[in-house]
């Protein structure tokens, strides 16, 4: 045993070992671990750029500050075009969707002869460069943190001066309802949005038949040498003070300094960005996995509406609400792991406020006045509406328990005792119960002794008994309630009742081909939802070390990936059999399947957007969420570093990712195995993490009895609250955090041209 002092710009007393074992010896608290990464430097390289003008939605340019956004691309020959969007402007009548606001356009002097045009993801703003016959332009243009404006600075040159800035307002109309061939001939259409001019800037107002109205407004500030413009957008339910507000808005920003508002703004995302770190030895989906933690943070904030399939940034859709039988759920399955919680809490706070309309929708479709659940899709207050944009057939209890297993992973990783305990501020006990009173309410004991679940959807193939989501679904809440009423001593009276129904649960429907979609009914034709492999990912409710679970849950995969030749398993499918066979810790089908969402040109646009028929946000979310699931995963009270990692993956490094049981993790590997791991606790929970360390294991910092080898790289890690401790196979000098080498080739992919291969 060897105790020794390291020099780390002071001296910092640390506990150093050849192996693990020996006496109890106390050191200080450090991070000798250090993030020396220079973020402007390493996120240009990820950002996207445009050698020749976007021309389209899908490959424009994208701002946001979780309400506002814009997409950019030009409009014609002569003319740039931004798509307004504000996320909760919607049409307050039958399901309340979401509705269009409209295009700002600054329209040339001359004919566009070229262009190009740079998304930079650190200082989150958009700059392009246009030359025309006539001149030249010179566009600066962001969606400020904590202003409800998109801005746009332009510099010109020669008649290019005379540049026009025009707003064209979009009518308000439910694009749902138009393409279904006006399914309630009786509701008439929104009234035209009307133009109006005012001494205080333009106005659009569109008024709604549903209630309220919502309005447009920009004004033009000029200078000798620029010109500025704000817009903003007032949305008011149920009064009349949309342009009241819209105008207000503008006077309050047009009074302040435009350099002090980059400066705050930029100050909010260079706080956002280094809260975690990734780098891996592939270029490309390495500023993939950049872009959509840059799009995160542009769709949502804590204080913000919640994800729909849209975030800011609307374009004509199929679907223009929530739904919840996959998409808002892995909307937000990146922020856990990439330490932002704060995102998340939009989601948690969406729940904690309508609790009494998941209450009223348990009524309406259940008839049970004790229960919680949503039907297929929601407005963003919960509510089922008419069940006009999605029948019926397709509602199922799962869904909202899914929903549920998002606010418990926050629970988890932040392990906030509140968030349980804190009944009046926090809903997530009180839904979590009355979603299994759903399940309570609809089941039958069989003759052999089981609760048997009756006809639901097993989501986007077909309603039948006892289906496997369903079960999954109800094992998982069951089990997560009893234990948080044994650790918080909660003394629920139901807690008998959830004893029995996970007992008495009948088992998973399984044949020859895996986990069947339900009773009798095995997958016959391809699917592209995983519905029926829950229990896979992301409950991980199986025991994958238990040799015949494992075969079960290869078997089941394959089976899901290639009946009738894969035809249905799309861009996002590939994203989830990543997830799946990651968590099978096979890396190499991992990175294979990632690929296989990522290559499918038809869904995975040049601006990372995702287009299935029309345009989606979540799906390509959810291959961030693919990628961090290679390199870190936290359930059934172990923490795998770099569990699933390809073959051709022998360097990676990642900082303060965060897991269950709220730890920080770094860790860093070389040569495909573990060089170092650091873990800090920010919650005093016991830990234990599993990596191919190689070599004999050093230790900086806690105690040497904090470290107690369980298995072959297996360690279980006594730590305090606030404690990190370091375990390396290397050099001292090792312990930094800094970017892998990047591929020049490969750098700013994203954009145009589309250099995708």
């Amino acid at each position: 045993m060897k105790i020794q002092k390291i020099l780390t710009g002071a001296l910092i007393a640390v506990a150093c070992m050849e192996m693990i074992g020996g006496q109890d010896v106390l050191a200080e608290e450090i991070s000798v671990v250090k993030d020396q990464v220079n973020w402007e430097q390493f996120l240009s390289r990820h950002d996207l750029t445009w050698e020749t003008m976007p021309r389209k939605w899908h490959e424009g340019a994208f701002l946001g500050n979780g309400l506002m956004g814009a997409v950019i691309y030009q409009d014609g020959d002569r003319a740039l075009r931004w798509d307004v969007g504000r996320a909760d402007v919607t049409s307050h009548r039958r399901d309340n969707s979401r509705l269009p606001i409209g295009q700002f356009y600054l329209e040339t002097a001359g004919k566009i002869l070229s262009g190009t045009m740079r998304q930079d993801l650190w200082n989150a703003e958009v700059t392009a460069t246009v030359k025309t016959d006539k001149g030249e332009l010179t566009i600066q243009t962001l969606t400020p943190s904590g202003e409800n404006i998109i801005a746009v600075e332009v510099t010109a040159t020669g008649e290019e001066k005379a540049a026009v800035f025009r707003f064209q307002p979009k009518h308000g109309l439910d694009f749902r309802n138009m393409v279904q061939r006006q399914r309630f001939p009786e509701d008439k259409p929104n009234p035209p949005p009307s133009l109006e001019s005012t001494d205080h800037g333009q106005v659009a107002l569109q008024k709604r038949l549903g209630g309220g109205e919502y309005a447009t407004a920009w004004r033009e500030v000029k200078s000798e040498r620029k010109r500025l413009v704000y817009l903003t957008v007032a949305d008011v339910y149920p009064s009349g003070e949309a342009k009241k507000q819209a105008l207000e808005t503008l006077d309050e920003v047009c009074g302040k300094s435009f350099t002090s508002m980059i400066k705050t703004h930029r100050q909010w995302w260079h706080q956002y960005y280094p809260k975690s770190f990734i780098s891996i030895p592939d270029t490309r989906m390495e500023s993939f996995y950049w872009i959509q933690m840059h799009k995160l943070a542009c769709a949502t904030r804590s204080d913000g509406v919640p994800m729909d399939l849209l975030g800011p940034w609307y374009v004509d859709t199929y679907w223009p609400r929530v739904w919840w039988n996959l998409n808002i759920q892995i909307a937000y399955s990146p922020v856990y792991t990439a330490n932002h919680l704060e995102l998340g809490e939009s989601f948690t706070k969406m729940v904690d406020r309508n609790r009494k309309n998941f209450e009223l929708n348990a009524k309406n479709i259940y008839g049970i006045d004790n229960g919680a659940t949503v039907p297929h899709t929601t407005c963003y207050e919960g509510l089922r509406g008419n069940g006009s944009t999605a029948p019926d057939k397709y509602i199922n209890p799962a869904d909202f328990t899914w929903g549920l297993f998002n606010y418990w992973q926050h629970y988890k990783y932040s392990m906030d005792k509140s968030l349980v305990t804190d009944r009046e501020r926090h809903a997530f006990y009180d839904m979590l119960r009355k979603s299994v009173n759903v399940y309570l309410h609809a089941m039958k004991v069989g003759d052999d002794g089981k609760y048997h679940l009756p006809v639901w959807m097993s989501p986007e193939y077909a309603q039948v008994a006892d289906n496997n989501y369903n079960i999954s679904m109800c094992r998982w809440a069951c089990g997560v309630l009893l234990d948080l009423n044994k650790r918080y001593q909660l003394d629920d009276e139901l807690a008998p009742k959830w004893q029995d129904l996970l007992d008495k649960l009948v088992d998973y429907q399984v044949d020859k081909t895996g986990y069947m979609m339900g009773k009798d009914m095995p997958m016959k034709k391809s699917h592209r939802h995983w519905a029926h492999l829950q229990m896979l990912f992301p409950l991980c409710q199986v025991n994958l070390e238990d040799p015949t679970e494992r075969a079960l849950a290869e078997t089941s995969i394959r089976h899901w990936l290639t009946v009738d030749q894969g035809r249905q398993i799309f861009g996002w499918s590939g994203a989830a059999a990543s997830c799946l066979y990651s968590q099978l810790g096979d890396g190499n089908k991992a990175l294979e399947w990632l690929l296989n969402h990522h290559n499918q040109k038809r869904f995975v646009m040049p601006n990372t957007m995702y287009v299935e028929g029309k345009p989606v946000i979540e799906c390509s979310l959810f291959a961030a969420k693919s990628l961090q699931d290679m390199l870190l995963q936290s359930h059934g009270g172990q923490i795998h570093v770099f569990p699933a990692i390809p073959q051709i993956w022998q360097d990676s490094i990642f900082h303060n990712l965060r897991a269950e049981g709220a730890f920080l993790v770094s860790a860093k590997s070389k040569g495909g195995k573990t060089l170092w791991v650091r873990v800090k606790s920010l919650a005093g929970e016991p830990c234990v993490i599993q990596s191919n360390f190689d070599g004999p294991l050093k230790q900086i910092g806690g105690r040497v009895s904090s470290v107690t080898r369980k298995a072959d790289n297996t360690y279980e890690l006594a730590l305090q609250k606030g404690e990190e401790i370091v375990l390396y196979t290397g050099k001292e000098t090792d312990l930094a955090v800094q970017p892998l080498p990047g591929d020049s080739d490969l750098s700013n992919f994203y954009g145009l041209p589309d250099r995708r291969k």
